[in-house]
């Protein structure tokens, strides 16, 4: 499926606008249906948590992009509730305004019942979702994101000498600079 990053984030909205409408469910009309599994609900085709970094959901970083492929979790059916019952007490205009972070807490609140992520230094540490190892490991990526895409993507930089990235395990510790 061919994406115009440029239009991503508006096409998100937009789609994000007609679910709190109401749930539209599986579109088995789409040609590209079903691009995750048979049943999935197509409410949310572009997520409204893109690029969410959260590897628990299936998604994974491939050089600099976050790759949905293997996620499925915005196409359960559940989880689609959740995400319109939790989106829907924004104002509109809020969530046109607001960023990454202000989704991504959402999420993870949605994934782990709280924020998990933290502030350290001037960067949001998203290390602690992958638990203890991942923490003390000083393999890591630092992301910066702009408007919803993904802009740089480090492998174990020194984060004293960053600013304004988000701090994410490394999924696979036996990836080369050139793959990350």
């Amino acid at each position: 499926m061919d994406i115009d990053m440029d239009n991503l984030r508006e096409r998100t909205l937009k789609e994000l606008f007609s679910a709190l409408e109401g749930v539209s469910g599986s579109v088995l009309e789409c040609r590209y249906y079903p691009c995750h599994f048979e049943g999935q609900d197509c409410t949310f085709c572009y997520c409204p948590f893109y690029p969410c970094l959260i590897y628990d959901t299936g998604g994974r970083l491939k050089g600099d992009v976050w790759s949905c492929m293997d996620c499925t979790w915005v196409h359960e059916r559940e989880n689609v509730e959740k995400i319109i019952e939790a989106l829907s007490i924004y104002p509109r205009q809020k969530l046109v305004e607001e960023d990454w972070h202000f989704f991504n807490v959402i999420l993870q609140i949605l994934l782990y019942g709280s924020e998990m992520g933290t502030w350290h230094e001037g960067n949001y540490n998203l290390l602690s979702l992958a638990g203890e190892d991942a923490q003390r490991s000083e393999m890591f990526l630092a992301v910066k994101i702009q408007d919803f895409q993904i802009v740089e993507v480090l492998k174990s930089p020194d984060i004293s000498s960053l600013e304004s990235y988000i701090l994410v395990p490394l999924a696979d510790a036996s990836l080369t600079d050139d793959e990350v």
